[in-house]
Parts: C-alpha cells; sequence; structure tokens
C-alpha cells in the first residue's frame, strides 16, 4: 500500500513538475515556448505597428468622410427647398479638408458627392435625388474602384449602404 502511495505521489510531482516547466517557459520566451500553431505566422512589433496606424487613419477618415456626407446631404435638401441643387461644396458653404478628395455631380433630379481619402482603400457616397415630389437620401462605402460608377437610386455594385443619423 505504500509503494502504491509512494508511486501515486512521485506520478502527481512530474505532472506539476511538467506543467511549471511549461508555464515557465511561456513566461521567460513567450514567442519560443510550446505552442500548437507552429505554422502560423506571427506579425512583428513593427508590421502591428503599423497595422494598428493604418487601422486608425481609416477609422479617422471614416468619420470625416461620414460628416461630410451628411452635411452635404442635408444642405443640398435645404438648397433645393429653395430652387435647385447646388454645383459644388463651397454653394453649399462646406469643404473636404486636406484628406478627402470630393467630386459633387449633378442633374435635374439628383445630386451626389464621391469622396476619396488619399489614403486607404474605401470611397465614399451620398445621394441627394427627387422621387415624385419627395427627396431621399442615400449613403454608400465601398472599395475605391468603384467611385463614380453608380447608377441611380443605388450604391454601386460591390458596395455597401449605410445609415447615419
Amino acid at each position: 500500500m505504500v509503494s502504491r502511495t509512494r508511486v501515486s505521489q512521485i506520478a502527481r510531482s512530474l505532472a506539476a513538475l511538467g506543467l511549471l516547466a511549461m508555464g515557465v517557459s511561456a513566461l521567460v520566451a513567450p514567442r519560443h515556448g510550446l505552442s500548437l500553431d507552429h505554422a502560423a505566422p506571427r506579425p512583428s512589433k513593427v508590421n502591428l505597428s503599423r497595422q494598428l496606424l493604418q487601422r486608425e487613419l481609416t477609422l479617422h477618415q471614416r468619420s470625416e468622410a461620414e460628416t461630410l456626407l451628411m452635411d452635404f446631404a442635408r444642405a443640398q435638401m435645404t438648397r433645393h427647398y429653395w430652387g435647385e441643387f447646388a454645383g459644388s461644396l463651397q454653394d453649399l458653404g462646406l469643404s473636404s479638408g486636406a484628406q478627402l478628395v470630393a467630386t459633387v455631380d449633378r442633374d435635374a433630379v439628383r445630386t451626389r458627392l464621391w469622396i476619396e481619402p488619399h489614403h486607404g482603400t474605401e470611397a465614399y457616397l451620398a445621394e441627394v435625388e427627387r422621387l415624385g415630389g419627395r427627396l431621399r437620401m442615400r449613403y454608400c462605402r465601398g472599395h475605391r474602384d468603384g467611385a463614380g460608377q453608380a447608377d441611380g437610386g443605388r450604391c454601386p455594385d460591390g458596395w455597401q449602404r449605410i445609415q447615419l443619423n
């Protein structure tokens, strides 16, 4: 009976020692410790920092673009009430800022604002359209390759409609 207890204690001690060694090795050298995902590439600190900076820049540009989209749509609705759609941001008292390239196009029933930031892959669209005596707004976001290619009343192919308040 004594030998079974002794063997059991030794087995438990060895298991605990193994777990302790794995834990210490992970704390001392986390990139070189035991891992099940050896094939998965690990981003370097420089790459991770670059990715985070790019993400932050994209979110900042998105915020600026969405603010300009809303201001444009509201100003065009007001301008239409007083006669017709405006032909430029300056006519509406708006500017796109240094980070965004903005283009306004209009015809008799709709006006559009296309926004392409200098950096990143996203582009944006705001459209105000007169349909049956009412004005309708539409906002879209997508890859910049689709900029300038919308049919009336729809977002460009591959773009998504977004809700702005």
